[in-house]
Formats: structure tokens, sequence, C-alpha cells
């Protein structure tokens, strides 16, 4: 019996996990990589116009 309740233990300290994986990729890692990006994007575009110049028609 006593098997049978850590099993259940750890699946709730498993399932506390995956929240918290969850928000923390939902909430800070996909927001950065999406703004990083963005911005790097940008800057990217930038500096080809300092470099090459203003694209043409």
């Amino acid at each position: 019996m006593k098997q049978q309740t850590s099993n259940v233990e750890v699946e709730k300290v498993e399932k506390k996990g995956e929240w918290k994986l969850f928000i923390f990729l939902t909430v800070f890692l996909f927001p950065i990589l999406a703004t990083v990006s963005v911005f790097g994007y940008g800057f990217i575009m930038w500096m080809s116009n300092i470099l090459f110049g203003l694209p043409t028609h």
C-alpha cells in the first residue's frame, strides 16, 4: 500500500512541475524569444540599409 501512496505523490509533484514549466514558457520564454527575434530582424534590416543603401524599385 505504501508503494501506491508514493506513486500518487510522485504524480502530484510531476503535475506541479508541468504547470510551472507551462507558465514559464507562456509568460517568460515565448514573449522574450518573440521580442528578440523581431528586434534582431529589425537590426539586420537597419544594418543592411546602412551598408547597401535603400532598396530601389
